[in-house]
């Protein structure tokens, strides 16, 4: 009973909030619980799934969710529902529905079946823009109905790879073209509307219309921007690479198979795209000393940009979050942390952020009282100078 009134009450609750011009307004309760109160409301679910260290997630929350007309429709048409993907019922959820990166945002019917996903943080308008394809019943589910009732039509496939690259369903994608492609000759492959798919959707490097594409890249050349073609080629083999290595696991007879591939097919870069992925590797095995060897490597052959400010940071992030690294490693990241702060292009009150990163991995090292305390004066003075420029 207790139960009962318990989702009762949320519905009232929600059904104010609806009349609300605020922003967007969330129900909380266990997953059951709010599969109830939408059917009781009979509306579909919207599912913010987030994560405490993603920034876009922040972003949305801080910025777009509050905004009126994102509420209005929102409140009006949807339960609103925000699950860390990380605590309670939330790994559950996220293997359930597939989640891979954040933030993703779920419709789903009141039985939880799903309607659409799109991966990444949409502005307020593109959001709006989302949900109301969901309502009008252009949600991925129903692209999949309509391409599954009519496969041959170029025009209904486009729109259904373009829903799933969205929601990141990339190994559908590749299902989908493997299908199409099937019907279509070598030499039609060079038609526009096919070389749209191949420039834009196709990753697998072993399907047939890739390697034709590869073999014959100078025809492609002769329609097409070279840069383009060449673009393609490149991170299409380097992806595919990546995509071997997981977070906790490496694919090491698919790893030898494609530097095979690479080396058969005479692939431009492919020593650098070997190194790339050995340096991945490295870091799914969490072998510091050999990852920041491998990265220190990279950088001396010029495969890494010296000015770029995200990759020092991200090197230096997954040595500061691994529980199993040393302290001459953490010194390492914090270097590379220092120079992510020199490298950003950003005004310096979004650059602080870097240094308050390399105090947390210089504690971490265990460096000594006195140049944690220099660097917390620096940071203090960098954001004093801040507030003078900014007139408070």
């Amino acid at each position: 009973m207790k139960t009962v009134l318990s989702i009762l009450l949320s519905a009232l609750l929600t059904s104010a909030y609806a009349q609300s011009d605020k922003g967007m307004q969330f129900t909380h309760g266990s997953w059951s619980e709010i599969k109830e109160i939408a059917k009781a409301q009979n509306k579909s679910i919207f599912i913010d799934c987030y994560t405490s260290w993603c920034g876009p997630c922040k972003m949305l929350s801080k910025n777009v969710f509050p905004q009126a007309k994102v509420g209005l429709l929102f409140n009006t048409n949807f339960i609103n529902y925000k699950v860390d993907m990380e605590k309670g019922e939330g790994p559950e959820l996220k293997k359930l529905f597939n989640v891979s990166a954040f933030p993703t945002l779920i419709w789903v019917d009141h039985e939880g079946k799903e309607l659409h996903k799109t991966v990444g943080a949409p502005n307020a308008d593109d959001l709006i823009k989302i949900a109301q394809q969901v309502i009008d019943g252009n949600g991925l589910a129903d692209l999949k109905r309509q391409y599954e009732a009519n496969s041959s039509d170029y025009q209904v496939m486009l729109r259904y790879i373009e829903a799933l690259n969205t929601a990141y369903e990339k190994q559908t994608i590749q299902s989908v073209l493997q299908v199409y492609f099937e019907n279509i000759k070598d030499e039609e492959l060079l038609e526009e509307p096919n070389y749209h798919l191949i420039k834009n959707y196709l990753g697998d490097i072993y399907s047939p219309a890739f390697i034709w594409f590869d073999k014959y890249q100078n025809d492609f050349i002769k329609k097409y921007p070279d840069d383009d073609i060449h673009q393609k080629l490149y991170l299409s083999y380097l992806n595919y690479g990546h995509s071997l290595v997981k977070k906790d696991e490496v694919d090491y007879k698919g790893f030898k198979s494609y530097r095979k591939t690479l080396k058969k097919r005479k692939v431009k870069d492919k020593e650098k795209m070997i190194a790339f992925i050995e340096e991945s590797i490295c870091r799914s095995e969490k072998d510091w000393d050999a990852y920041i060897a491998k990265v220190n490597a990279n950088i001396n052959q010029g495969y890494h940009d010296d000015n770029n400010s995200f990759l020092y940071y991200n090197w230096a992030k997954a040595i500061a979050n691994s529980p199993n690294a040393h302290n001459e490693h953490y010194l390492q990241a914090a270097q590379w942390m220092e120079k992510s702060f020199d490298a950003s292009p950003w005004p310096l009150v979004n650059n602080i952020v870097y240094l308050d990163e390399k105090l947390v991995i210089l504690k971490q090292a265990k460096v000594g009282e006195e140049k944690i305390k220099q660097l917390e004066e620096r940071i203090t003075e960098l954001r004093n100078k801040v507030k003078e420029a900014s007139g408070h």
